[in-house]
């Protein structure tokens, strides 16, 4: 396999990169002061903790490492994959590590959420409290836009997978649940949640599951692999109710992917959101392994972005799906004519995250665009000013890794094509867009059209 060493741009630039302290990069949240100075928080997708980057220039990032909370002295269980940051809060979300992800041994974690101050010190964040998100899995993604209520996918005590929780933050010292939301089959009656096949395994894929969530009006978008795109009224927050649902998986995703519906976000006060399923990154899927869930692929249904029409939330009604992103000819030339087979091995492809415009004033606002880290196609930015016709216009991708910043002592936990992978981006007020790698630090970029 060649490595591809240049970054390839199309309608974008080049600003500034850091290499996150060797800490790989996930969700991100950004905060800015009263006197303009930008901070961008990543979480992490391996290690246990957060880079605090100051990106006021962001040509010169400076990023700062700050190690999370531990579960005794046995280190390596525990994992800070997600976080949320607006009106002068953290939400760190906690949960455990994976062995398939992450190569990790079953050791012990915390599971749920911790609420920091990034007002006071915005380099040094004080722990305010903290939420428990008991047996089972923590936290994965949460919604938090300030205000007195977090709005989390959590794991709980009898329930299978993670479920929609609503907590009272408005004394972060003591959060309080108010309501909860979860699909049919979650609920375990007199079952131990532990029971529940491990988390990232086939029969777990196939299960109801809470991945993601935006709310916006007193509604959660909610994205439900196994359920659908859903709609749920929290008026009142004591009684979450489902509105409408859309059903995407079959016929896309499922089998060998990630999660089978993956996001689901309102697109700015226009009746429309979007939807994605999730791809999966290339070199899980080891052409010499012959069972087990991430057995060589022969055949998996395509993943998606979608266009939702929301007018009517009880009849929500998928009207578009975004177009395959462009593959630029000096890919070709490394590693193949498309995103799907790459050095002549057949991997699963599609979206991963997307910027949610989560409505703070140091991040974009504009309702025509949409951008989404498309795994090894890298970031791709959408003009979705007709919300039936979505146009890619623009792309980075960042250059394939030199090599790996985790692994098992073996060195096979990543036996397919090493290529590079855009994971999460975020846009602030300025324009500057972030991209974090699986194994290769931030990038940032413009859009120039």
């Amino acid at each position: 396999m060649s490595r591809r060493e240049e970054m390839l741009f199309k309608n974008t630039e080049f600003v500034g990169y850091s290499d996150l302290n060797k800490k790989p990069g996930f969700q991100m949240g950004m905060h800015r002061t009263k006197d303009g100075r930008y901070y961008l928080y990543t979480a992490c997708f391996r290690d246990n903790g957060f880079n605090i980057v100051d990106v006021t220039d962001p040509a010169n990032p400076v990023a700062k490492w700050v190690e999370g909370d531990w579960v005794g002295e046995v280190h390596d269980g525990q994992s800070l994959a997600k976080l949320q940051v607006a009106d002068g809060k953290l939400i760190a979300c906690y949960g455990g590590t994976m062995r398939v992800l992450h190569g990790t041994h079953e050791q012990p974690y915390w599971g749920g959420f911790k609420i920091y101050d990034t007002e006071a010190d915005p380099l040094n964040p004080k722990l305010l409290g903290q939420f428990e998100c008991e047996d089972g899995p923590g936290v994965h993604r949460s919604f938090y836009n300030g205000g007195d209520y977090a709005y989390i996918m959590g794991s709980k005590r009898n329930f299978r997978g993670y479920i929609l929780r609503i907590v009272d933050i408005s004394d972060p010292t003591n959060p309080t649940e108010v309501g909860s939301w979860w699909a049919d089959g979650q609920y375990l009656g007199n079952k131990k949640a532990s029971d529940m096949p491990e988390v990232g395994t086939e029969p777990f894929m196939k299960l109801p599951n809470g991945h993601a969530i935006t709310v916006k009006d007193d509604v959660v978008y909610a994205a439900f692999p196994n359920v659908g795109f859903c709609m749920i009224d929290v008026h009142d927050k004591s009684r979450p109710r489902l509105l409408g649902n859309v059903s995407l998986n079959p016929p896309f995703s499922n089998g060998q992917s990630g999660a089978a519906v993956h996001t689901a976000m309102p697109l700015g006060d226009r009746p429309f959101a979007i939807v994605t399923t999730e791809g999966e990154r290339t070199w899980y899927f080891d052409n010499n392994r012959e069972e087990g869930m991430f057995h060589k692929i022969t055949s998996q249904p395509m993943n998606i972005i979608g266009m939702i029409e929301t007018s009517d939330k009880e009849n929500p009604a998928l009207i578009s799906v975004f177009p395959y992103p462009e593959v630029p000819e000096a890919y070709k030339k490394c590693h193949g004519e498309n995103f799907n087979i790459i050095d002549g091995q057949r991997v699963v492809f599609g979206p991963h995250n997307m910027f949610d415009a989560f409505g703070q004033d140091c991040l974009e606002s504009r309702d025509d665009r949409v951008y989404n880290c498309h795994f090894q196609a890298g970031l791709r930015i959408y003009d979705v000013s007709d919300p039936f016709v979505p146009k890619e216009i623009a792309y980075f991708m960042p250059p394939d890794p030199e090599g790996t910043w985790f692994d098992i002592d073996e060195g096979t936990l990543f036996p397919g094509p090493h290529v590079g992978h855009a994971e999460d981006c975020i846009v602030d007020d300025r324009g500057y867009i972030y991209v974090d790698t699986y194994q290769d630090g931030l990038y940032i970029v413009r859009c120039t059209v």
